[in-house]
C-alpha cells in the first residue's frame, strides 16, 4: 500500500467538499449518533465514523449513495488487486460511454475501457459493487482537469490527431498530468486509487446507515422510525451557487447508464431558500443538536450571510455563529457566475 495516505484520500473531491474543515466541524458533534442530512462527498460522515459515532447519512444523488455504501455502511470489505484485474476481463456491454461521450469527454480507448470496467463492476454484489463504482468514479475524475466535465474536448481532439507532444508542451503542469493519465494504461492509476479507497475502510463497531432521499422526506422517515439522533449536520447546496446535478450530470448519466438524468437538488439554490431552511429545521426539532455549515461570497452573492441564517435558526432554538478560515480550492468554485472565491466567508451555526 502507498505511504502517507490520509483517510480523506478515500473519498472524492466533489464541489463544496469539507475535507479541510471536517476536523473543526466534528468538534461540535455530541452524543453517539450523527445524522448527515446532505452527505455529498462524505468527508464529514467519515470523520464522524472515525470518532466512533453511528452514522445515519443521506443524499439525493446516486453518486453519494455509492460513497456512503462503500465507506460508511461497509466496515470490512476492501478492494483487492484481483478485483482491479477483473475489470479488464472482456465483458459484454452496450457501449454507452463510447456512443455518448467521445470525443467531448473521453478519447475512444478510455471510453471503451470504461464501458468494459462498468460492465464487470455491475456483476458484483454489495458492497463490492459500490467499492468498484467508487474506484471508477475516482478514476474518471482523475482524468478530468479540476474534476470537471465542461473542459477537455480540445485536448481529446489533439490526442486523436496524434498531437500529444504539442499538446503537452502547451499544457500546464496539472493539466499535463491529466493528459498523461488519459494516454497511459489505466492499471497503475487504478491500483493507486484502490489503495486510497482501502485506507478509508474501517470498522467503527456501529450499524451505520445510508439513504438516498429528498432531505425533507428523509427527516420525516427517520422521525417516523423513531431513530435516536444526537447531532444533525446540515451542509446543503449554497444558494446561487453551482448546481451539483448540472456539474456532475455526465457522471450521473454514466453511473445509471441513462441520458437526461434529473436530480431534484435545487431547493436550497432558489429564491425560496429561507423558507426551505425553515421547513428543514421544523422537521428536525426532534434532534437535540444542530450543526449548520454555510458560506457567503459578497462578490458573487453565493451562499447566505451568517446573520441571516442565524436568525432563521433562532426561531427554533438558541444558537451561535462561528466564522471559519477556509480558502476554496480552484476546483470548488462556488459561484455559477465564475467569480473569484477569495472573499468567501465560511461559518458554522451551532445550537446550544
Amino acid at each position: 500500500m502507498a505511504k502517507n495516505l490520509k483517510i480523506f484520500d478515500a473519498i472524492i473531491p466533489f464541489l463544496g467538499g469539507k475535507r479541510k474543515m471536517a476536523d473543526r466541524i466534528a468538534k461540535e458533534f455530541r452524543g453517539e449518533t450523527l445524522c448527515d442530512v446532505f452527505m455529498g462527498g462524505g468527508s464529514v460522515s467519515i470523520k464522524g465514523k472515525q470518532k466512533g459515532m453511528k452514522i445515519i447519512a443521506n443524499d439525493i444523488a446516486y453518486r453519494s449513495k455509492i460513497i456512503g455504501e462503500a465507506l460508511i455502511v461497509n466496515q470490512t470489505e476492501k478492494i483487492t488487486d484481483e478485483d482491479v484485474f477483473s475489470l479488464f476481463l472482456p465483458a459484454e456491454n452496450n457501449g454507452f460511454i463510447q456512443k455518448n461521450y467521445v470525443p467531448k469527454v473521453f478519447i475512444p480507448q478510455v471510453a471503451e475501457n470504461l464501458d468494459n470496467f462498468f460492465a464487470n463492476a455491475r456483476k458484483r454484489t454489495s458492497p463490492k459493487r459500490e467499492l468498484m463504482f467508487l474506484l471508477l468514479i475516482k478514476y474518471i475524475l482523475s482524468l478530468r482537469q479540476y474534476g470537471a466535465f465542461q473542459v477537455g474536448q480540445q485536448d481529446n481532439e489533439m490526442i486523436l490527431e496524434n498531437k500529444e507532444i504539442e499538446l503537452l508542451e502547451l499544457a500546464s503542469k496539472s493539466r499535463g498530468k491529466k493528459i498523461r493519465y488519459n494516454m497511459a494504461h489505466s492499471l497503475p492509476l487504478l491500483l493507486k486509487l484502490k489503495d486510497q479507497i482501502n485506507f478509508g475502510i474501517f470498522n467503527n463497531g456501529k450499524n451505520n446507515e445510508m439513504y438516498r432521499m429528498d432531505c425533507f422526506e428523509f427527516l420525516e422517515l427517520i422521525k417516523r422510525k423513531d431513530k435516536k439522533i444526537d447531532t444533525a449536520y446540515f451542509d446543503s447546496p449554497y444558494f446561487n451557487s453551482t448546481v451539483y446535478s448540472s456539474h456532475y450530470k455526465i457522471l450521473d448519466e454514466i453511473l445509471e447508464e441513462k441520458i437526461g438524468i434529473e436530480i431534484d437538488d435545487k431547493a436550497f439554490n432558489t429564491k425560496d431558500v429561507i423558507e426551505n431552511f425553515e421547513k428543514l429545521f421544523a422537521l428536525s426539532e426532534f434532534i437535540p443538536k444542530w450543526v449548520i455549515n454555510m458560506g457567503f461570497n459578497p462578490a458573487s452573492q453565493a451562499g447566505i450571510k451568517g446573520e441571516e441564517l442565524l436568525a432563521v435558526v433562532q426561531k427554533f432554538r438558541n444558537a451561535e455563529l462561528y466564522p471559519m478560515e477556509h480558502n476554496w480550492a480552484i476546483n470548488n468554485i462556488a459561484s455559477k457566475n465564475g467569480k473569484r472565491q477569495s472573499e468567501n466567508v465560511e461559518y458554522l451555526i451551532v445550537t446550544k
